[in-house]
C-alpha cells in the first residue's frame, strides 16, 4: 500500500515556528507623548554626539557635541539650535529655528556659540521603534539638492 504524505502540515508548521522565533520589532505610533524627552545619537563615522530633546510644549533643542572616540567623553559643543515642532502621520516639522554655531567649529562651551543664519525649517519622516528607537529621515524639498544617499537616517535612543 502507497503512503501519501501531506507536506502541507509539515511546511505550515515551519512557517509557524520561523516567523515565532522572528525578534518583534514593535514601530509605535509617534505622537507628542513618547517623542517627548532626550535623544541621543553617536553620528556614524565622525567624532560627533547629536541629542534631541523634545518637550511637552512642542519646543526642542537640538545640540551637537565633539567627543573623545577613545574615552567617548564630550570636549565641547559645536553647535545647538532651538525651535518649536509639529508631529503627526509619521512626519516631523522642525520651524521657527534659530542656529547658533562655535567659531571654527571647534568644541567649547554654551557661552562661546555665536547665532548664525541657517534653516528656518526642517522636514523629517520619524518612527519610534520599541519605544526607544527614534528614526529621523530628512525629507528632500524640491530646491535641495541631496539624496537619500547623501543625508542618512539618524538613528536615536533615550
Amino acid at each position: 500500500m502507497k503512503r501519501v504524505t501531506n507536506l502541507n502540515a509539515p511546511f505550515m508548521i515551519l512557517i509557524f515556528v520561523l516567523l515565532s522565533m522572528l525578534p518583534a520589532c514593535k514601530k509605535d505610533a509617534v505622537n507628542n507623548g513618547n517623542l517627548v524627552g532626550k535623544w541621543q545619537a553617536t553620528i556614524p563615522s565622525t567624532t560627533q554626539k547629536s541629542t534631541y530633546e523634545f518637550k511637552s510644549d512642542r519646543t526642542y533643542e537640538h545640540m551637537l557635541y565633539v567627543i573623545d572616540t577613545v574615552t567617548k567623553k564630550d570636549l565641547g559643543i559645536i553647535a545647538r539650535e532651538t525651535g518649536k515642532y509639529k508631529i503627526g502621520n509619521a512626519k516631523l516639522q522642525l520651524y521657527d529655528m534659530l542656529s547658533y554655531l562655535n567659531k571654527d567649529n571647534k568644541p567649547g562651551t554654551i557661552d562661546d556659540l555665536k547665532a548664525i543664519e541657517g534653516l528656518k525649517t526642517y522636514d523629517y519622516d520619524v518612527a519610534i521603534t520599541n519605544g526607544n528607537r527614534l528614526t529621523l529621515n530628512h525629507q528632500c524639498g524640491a530646491n535641495e539638492l541631496c539624496t537619500a544617499n547623501y543625508v542618512p537616517p539618524f538613528y536615536y535612543v533615550r
